[in-house]
């Protein structure tokens, strides 16, 4: 067994809105209600409403988290490997958080950090089995569909207990809720920084499958997920670093076989 490690649980961040400011509060206060041992940064991506980060920095005071205030709006990548570089300097394990989570369990930590392989390993990285608010599922790993080569999430919009999604899984996880181990990233490394917006968290998970280790599912682990929360009015950056990011990940893994690592090709 992996010694247990602290983890550093990694939030970024990019306000525009009192409603995104409402809907982080949230994230946080149920993140440190349900894993009150685990240490918290918060990192802004430079948030244009620049009164809103002050506001947070108050609530992260409140609530003993760390906050790392970027000097530019770098992208998704470049902001959670803010947090990333710590944990590994650190030694901790690291919980990537997307803003719009909120938790519903105590304990998910935990569960992350005792999941296993297929191979009876701790598992390299962790995913969870992630809802809308209306309770149907928004994720429950990745898969690929060979029909137009895209990843798209398992069994998206079925009910919450769908047996099927309710069974531990070897594949691909997004990066909204993601445990990644402290050896992982002394293996694999960082998110890869070319991708600013979008398959980000499948080309690390694909980068973990090639060097032999595995993400898996865990399905016990629950969370709300209001998908896309943050992204949903973006700016002509915003689109280009998506095109550009679908783009890198089509040059590097469109033409590979997935089958190895993904048994839920479609």
């Amino acid at each position: 067994m992996s010694p247990i490690r602290p983890t550093l649980c990694i939030v970024p961040t990019f306000l525009r809105s009192e409603d995104e400011l409402e809907v982080l509060l949230k994230c946080l206060v149920s993140l440190s209600a349900t894993a009150p041992d685990a240490e918290v940064m918060v990192v802004d991506d430079h948030s244009p409403e620049r009164g809103l980060v002050a506001t947070l920095a108050l609530i992260c005071e409140e609530l003993g988290f760390e906050l790392v205030a970027q000097p530019e709006n770098a992208g998704f990548s470049r902001t959670v490997n803010v947090g990333l570089r710590h944990a590994l300097v650190r030694g901790y394990d690291a919980a990537l958080v997307n803003a719009d989570i909120e938790f519903i369990d105590h304990g998910w930590l935990d569960r992350m950090r005792e999941r296993t392989d297929v191979q009876g390993r701790p598992a390299a990285v962790v995913g969870a089995r992630l809802l809308y608010p209306n309770g149907l599922i928004q994720h429950a790993g990745v898969f690929l569909s060979l029909l137009n080569r895209s990843w798209l999430h398992r069994f998206q919009y079925g009910p919450a207990d769908l047996p099927e999604a309710l069974v531990a899984c070897r594949c691909p996880v997004t990066a909204a809720l993601q445990f990644i181990r402290h050896e992982t990233l002394v293996e694999v490394g960082l998110y890869d920084e070319e991708y600013r917006m979008s398959f980000e968290d499948v080309d690390y998970c694909l980068r973990v499958f090639e060097a032999g280790l595995e993400c898996i599912y865990e399905p016990s682990v629950r969370a709300w997920h209001l998908e896309s929360f943050f992204r949903a009015k973006p700016s002509p950056k915003i689109r280009k670093w998506t095109l550009d990011s679908v783009d890198r990940m089509r040059r590097t893994w469109g033409a590979k076989d997935m089958s190895r690592w993904v048994p839920e090709v479609l």
